[in-house]
């Protein structure tokens, strides 16, 4: 492979990235514009008891993230990724820490199979298995302990786009 080829290869890689993180981050501040940004129109989501195109299935998970669960977090890590021109197949390792308004918290962990495409020269989502691995039951679950001795001090985030995430530019200090 010459040069230009394992440059457009590194470019493909870190957009197919960014791609699937933009998912994550708008499932964890509920921006469906942001998690819908991850796919292709007409793309379908299989989530084993729910397979619906891709928007349906965002809007009715960010319905229940908003209405059931105060906080969620979605870690990606492993994660290989076969393109051929235009076409990618990537698996990946995904966890969710979800803090739940009601009952025992949960980390649940799986992966994503993904088939992307490069349409328009953008990459995004055209088909995605979830599987999932497992699950923990957590009881207790305290999201300030250990931090400081004044748990008050600590900045607070938001799940939409008040979040501090969002701000540009980032403030050095918190109003």
């Amino acid at each position: 492979m010459d040069g230009s080829g394992e440059l457009r290869e590194l470019l493909d890689r870190q957009q197919i990235w960014a791609c699937l993180l933009r998912y994550t981050r708008g499932m964890d501040r509920l921006d469906a514009a942001l998690a819908l940004s991850a796919y292709h129109p007409g793309a379908i989501e299989d989530h084993g008891a729910v397979i619906q195109p891709a928007e349906d299935f965002v809007a009715r998970v960010l319905e229940f993230h908003r209405t059931r669960e105060l906080a969620t977090q979605h870690i990606l890590s492993n994660h290989s990724c076969e393109i051929d021109g235009d076409i990618a197949h990537c698996e990946t390792y995904v966890r969710c820490f979800a803090v739940m308004a009601e009952g025992p918290h949960i980390l649940a962990f799986g992966r994503f199979v993904d088939r992307l495409e490069r349409r328009g020269g953008r990459w995004g989502i055209t088909s995605r298995v979830s599987l999932p691995e497992g699950a923990a039951h957590l009881e207790r679950f305290d999201n300030r302990a250990g931090m400081t001795d004044d748990p008050a001090t600590l900045a607070h985030g938001a799940r939409d786009r008040s979040d501090i995430s969002y701000r540009r530019p980032l403030p050095n200090t918190r109003d």
